[in-house]
């Protein structure tokens, strides 16, 4: 079985070969990225380094992003920054925003700290510390602002009371390295994804482990919910994402645009946008008809975020890039 640093490789974070296109699309795409181009909120958002996280919060309608620079910016949904937050010891990867708006959590990989931000005073409200392994993925509950979860390279999961600061329970997965975890809706189970392609669910309650397959045949790298619930999307380096019944535990449908290993999904009603580090494609969920494509060679971190009536994504040297959902 493959580790974890032979399956991603040296390049994982670096820029694939540049997508070579039909001549008879070459057209269309052109037309498709110009057209989009006109629906970017020009001169905003700008950083001087590359973003690597990107997170929007509903309840406060705030965009806050981590950066190379070693900073967490938060930005207004016009663009505007409204205070940023610096961590002199390591580059946060991964963040994360509290159902009411009022906390953001963010992690680095490397000095095993989550530092919980509070968003109105605009200052650190504490850390969480106890952690033996890099933090690979931090995110908080969907009802509950007093838990968090955090996913480490040793295959844990910790779940976080928030106001005691403590680990209530850590969960052991086997197989390699966790990639993704989405959290259902109702906070009672989560999904969770792996570098040698298997799904789990877990019972948050009972910390149990409900299910487990075989979703990719090589690494799943993002899932997301859908139709409340009843459908899993899920995206891996087959360059498939594939719909699960989450009733059944079936595959009843699956989408093959992609080229290349997709990292990142998201899904907003029956649109779906999905990002591997030279393309991103928008595509009906219910047609698998691809809507529009979104060409890029310059991607060192893959993410899409969505942002109300818009969606974010990463965009090497200026931060993130941000397009109209037509």
């Amino acid at each position: 079985m493959q580790s974890r640093a032979q399956f991603f490789g040296n390049n994982y974070w670096k820029k694939l070969r540049q997508v070579q296109i039909e001549s008879k699309d070459e057209k269309k795409l052109n037309e498709t990225v110009m057209l989009e181009e006109k629906c970017e909120f020009d001169l905003k958002f700008q950083h001087k380094k590359s973003v690597v996280c990107a997170k929007f919060c509903k309840s406060k309608e705030l965009l806050a992003t981590a950066c190379l620079d070693k900073i967490v910016r938060i930005f207004s949904i016009d663009g505007e920054l409204k205070h940023q937050f610096q961590n002199l010891l390591d580059s946060d990867k991964t963040l994360s925003f509290s159902q009411n708006g009022k906390f953001l959590a963010s992690a680095g990989s490397y000095d095993k700290i989550i530092r919980i931000w509070n968003i109105d005073n605009q200052e650190l409200e504490f850390e969480l510390k106890g952690i033996k392994s890099k933090i690979q993925k931090i995110t908080f509950f969907n009802n509950r602002d007093d838990r968090l979860i955090s996913i480490t390279q040793d295959n844990n999961i910790q779940i976080w009371d928030i106001e005691s600061n403590t680990i209530l329970h850590t969960i052991s997965c086997q197989g390699n390295g966790i990639t993704s975890i989405q959290i259902f809706r109702d906070d009672s189970r989560c999904v969770i994804g792996s570098s040698d392609g298997m799904i789990m669910e877990w019972d948050l309650k009972k910390f149990q482990l409900l299910k487990q397959w075989k979703g990719h045949q090589k690494g799943c790298f993002a899932l997301k919910y859908a139709s409340e619930g009843h459908t899993l999307i899920s995206s891996g380096g087959d360059k498939k994402i594939k719909f699960w019944n989450m009733d059944k535990y079936k595959l009843f449908k699956q989408f093959n645009g992609h080229n290349g290993s997709i990292y990142a999904i998201e899904v907003e009603k029956d649109t779906v946008i999905s990002c591997q580090f030279n393309q991103t494609l928008i595509w009906n969920m219910k047609t698998l008809k691809i809507n529009q494509q979104i060409s890029s060679t310059q991607l060192d971190y893959c993410f899409v975020e969505m942002m109300k009536n818009s969606f974010v994504v990463g965009q090497n040297g200026v931060g993130i890039k941000v397009f109209n959902l037509q």
